[in-house]
């Protein structure tokens, strides 16, 4: 019996221990921006990379990866509003201790609120989410917003950036809420 527990103690310690690596082609990052108070378009970022060290959950989003589905639009977000030059990337961290997802079973899922400090230039906000957790198999897990998250682009003092947008587009408005809804995968190494 002794043994048993032993056996069981070294194999949860050695899961909390895995390196979880994010999966970026079961993953996607979506946010919707919306101009002239009535129309609403559907963007993405095509490149996400992350892992989780059974404590902290790290995400780099690559702010060359953005698809408006509009190169010059692409363009111009990357050199006014994320200042592609100076920051290549957008970052998101999150605590997430092993024992929030540990008692899983494979094909469950559990809602989770969780602070997501998000980066985007110089500034770092954090951002509340509701997520499903879903442990897709032993060695899988799964993560969604359950809801969209509300970026204000001007708490990442974007503001000259979206203006800078809207004024070479010729536009009206574009609104400074953002929703954005991700869905990232893991897979332990």
């Amino acid at each position: 019996m002794k043994v048993l527990a032993l056996a069981l103690a070294l194999s949860s310690s050695l899961v909390s221990a895995a390196n979880w690596q994010l999966d970026n082609s079961q993953s996607a990052l979506h946010f919707v921006s919306v101009k002239n108070d009535v129309v609403a378009e559907t963007h993405q970022f095509k490149q996400l990379s992350g892992n989780w060290d059974g404590s902290k959950v790290s995400i780099s989003i690559p702010v060359s990866s953005l698809d408006t589905l509009i190169p010059i639009r692409n363009e111009r977000i990357w050199q006014y509003v994320l200042q592609a030059e100076q920051f290549a990337a957008i970052t998101v961290s999150a605590e997430l201790k092993q024992d929030a997802v540990a008692k899983l079973a494979v094909r469950d899922s559990m809602l989770l609120e969780l602070p997501l400090n998000v980066t985007i230039a110089t500034e770092t906000v954090a951002l509340n989410a509701k997520l499903r957790i879903t442990k897709l198999s032993a060695n899988t897990l799964q993560a969604v917003t359950e809801a969209p998250l509300m970026l204000n682009t001007g708490s990442f003092k974007l503001t000259d950036g979206v203006a800078k947008l809207q004024e070479l587009a010729g536009l009206k408005s574009i609104d400074a809420l953002v929703p954005v809804s991700f869905t990232v995968r893991f897979n332990q190494q």
